[in-house]
């Protein structure tokens, strides 16, 4: 299996680039190919930006979308979007490492998202969901948040990780993945009350552990649930008694409804 680990970081000792290093490790001792992108590492632009095309289909108006796919049918992607594109084409599967920042993912992450995920190239409006370019591929996202268990659970103050996660999981949906249930990684920020500093590093390398070993065994990662093609009318309104799998998507425009 090909596998496309990228990490947004921006310190090169961090425990995220520690977790997906021993995700790479698990992989590629049970024969798996490992492409590495440290983002921070790389240099790469998150911005999307009119600089970043020398050849443009309208030199009067900055259209994303546009140049993207005039770029993208031309064969004159910026470079760094390029690569990062052939490695997501090559890859069978993509881990997406990141620490939690402000309830998202770091500003380069979604920088990456913006640019790689090329209109023209990774989707289109005939190619996209169950039908996109990565359908047949998987993705996960390994998630670091500093917060306890307890904080991030569905009842706690920080609020749901896994619900506030949705929003990425489903833009990878949009393109055709197969989309895991997300690893959360808590606790990694400091020690807590009561806790002393050499419990809390042992804690984090046990946690390291138990996220390699979950790369023996990618199978036993269930799926996000999402509705199917048929689930929608021809106003791409979710159909009445079709199932539901998120608050974000639902028959009640009042969310306590249910």
């Amino acid at each position: 299996m090909n596998s496309l680990i990228v990490v947004a970081h921006p310190e090169a000792n961090s425990f995220n680039r520690a977790l997906a290093l021993a995700a790479q490790q698990t992989l590629e001792s049970h024969g798996n190919q490992v492409r590495f992108s440290d983002l921070h590492a790389r240099g790469f632009a998150p911005d999307e930006h009119p600089r970043h095309y020398s050849r443009r289909k309208n030199h009067e108006r900055f259209d994303a979308l546009t140049e993207q796919r005039f770029s993208a049918e031309h064969d004159t992607l910026p470079q760094d979007v390029a690569r990062e594109c052939d490695d997501l084409m090559w890859a069978e599967l993509l881990v997406l490492q990141f620490p939690l920042w402000w309830f998202g993912m770091p500003a380069i992450l979604k920088g990456w998202m913006d640019r790689v995920f090329v209109y023209g190239k990774l989707y289109s409006g005939s190619r996209r969901f169950h039908s996109g370019v990565c359908r047949g591929k998987r993705a996960v996202l390994s998630v670091t948040a500093g917060a306890s268990w307890e904080a991030c659970a569905h009842d706690g103050q920080e609020g749901d990780t896994r619900l506030i996660l949705w929003p990425i999981n489903y833009s990878l949906h949009y393109l055709g993945f197969t989309v895991l249930e997300p690893l959360i990684i808590t606790g990694v920020r400091d020690a807590f009350a009561g806790e002393d500093s050499c419990a809390h590093e042992q804690g984090l390398h046990a946690q390291l552990r138990r996220h390699a070993a979950r790369f023996a065994d990618l199978g036993a990662i269930p799926a996000i649930p999402f509705n199917v093609a048929q689930d929608w009318d021809e106003r791409r309104k979710l159909k009445p008694g079709t199932e539901v799998h998120s608050p974000f998507i639902r028959h009640h425009a009042d969310w306590r409804l249910g």
